[in-house]
């Protein structure tokens, strides 16, 4: 189903560290949207996000510093928060006052020193479902299961006990949990239903590598769950995902920019990029009318909340 030309609003289309702004722009545009304005913190972060997005993907928009001002004069539909999330809780509220819809980059809300006030998250997102407007977080992840279960038919049927995911963020410490946790939470999530984290166990703790453990009690059983966090400044970056074992291995292949997952015996199957898919999915959930899944976002918040405050990083 086509969907309405949506002027969607982009905070922080700049590529900065490993952000999505200006690739989530491109593919709200190649979904039928139009970005109707850009905000940045500065008038030259405005300036070099504007020039990006014309020269490397034809789009043209305009900019801003203030957001409240940038709604008022382009009057978008969409947000589309993509800045460092110590920014998120103040352009979630915003975006919330303004009745719109709003898709947002992962961790939800997280200030400096992990902190995150859950009675917030809740409040928030509450606020959006009473509304009738639709808040998601960008935890694409779970849109590779089809591939996956291509690759490894054989685990389909089986009941789900153990699931390992390899990221490869470009911090370390706790910083790489609040970036990499929300995908691993998206994806047990989406292969368990809501639960609770229990028994966090730290396993291997070195300058560039990171291990640990956790058991997720939900309704159909307990699933032990492995993170590897490998640190990688510069993409591609490592990154995979096993479901009892049977190891799916993301390689990227280049200049086409192709997702690739393969097994251990080499066999490789082609992925679509789940970014664009999951853009497309926002949109389509927008024109349906799709309410806002205030339990699964605060479940993933709470999760993550329980996993950092009981790793062992020191």
């Amino acid at each position: 189903m086509p969907v309405t030309n949506h002027r969607v609003l982009i905070i922080g289309a700049r590529r900065s560290h490993q952000g999505l702004g200006e690739f989530i722009a491109n593919f709200f545009v190649e979904a039928g949207a139009s970005i109707c304005a850009v905000v940045g913190t500065s008038q030259s972060t405005v300036d070099e996000a504007l020039t990006n997005l014309k020269t490397r993907w034809g789009i043209s928009s305009v900019g801003y510093t203030d957001l409240p001002t940038a709604i008022q004069e382009q009057s978008p539909s969409i947000v589309a928060i993509c800045s460092p999330h110590v920014f998120h809780q103040e352009h979630l509220q915003i975006t919330l006052d303004h009745g719109l819809h709003c898709l947002c980059e992962k961790p939800m809300v997280w200030q400096d020193g992990e902190k995150c006030d859950l009675n917030e998250v809740a409040r928030i997102a509450n606020g959006f479902h009473q509304q009738k407007k639709l808040l998601r977080l960008v935890t694409q992840w779970p849109l590779t299961l089809d591939e996956y279960f291509t690759l490894f038919p054989e685990v389909k049927p089986q009941p789900i006990h153990r699931f390992k995911m390899l990221l490869g963020p470009a911090a370390t410490g706790r910083a790489a949990l609040a970036d990499s946790l929300p995908h691993v939470l998206s994806m047990i999530h989406a292969l368990t239903g809501i639960g609770s984290v229990q028994n966090v166990r730290t396993l291997s703790k070195e300058p560039e590598r990171t291990e640990f453990s956790f058991d997720y009690q939900h309704d159909h059983g307990i699933l032990v769950v492995d993170v590897s966090l490998v640190l990688t400044p510069n993409p591609p970056r490592p990154a995979g995902y096993a479901i009892n074992g049977f190891f799916a291995q993301r390689t990227i292949k280049l200049p086409e920019y192709q997702f690739l997952f393969s097994n251990d015996e080499g066999r490789q199957i082609p992925v679509k990029d789940p970014l664009p898919k999951l853009i497309k999915n926002f949109l389509q959930a927008v024109e349906d009318g799709q309410a806002t899944q205030e339990d699964l976002i605060v479940a993933s918040m709470r999760d993550l909340k329980v996993i950092t405050e009981n790793i062992n990083l020191e």
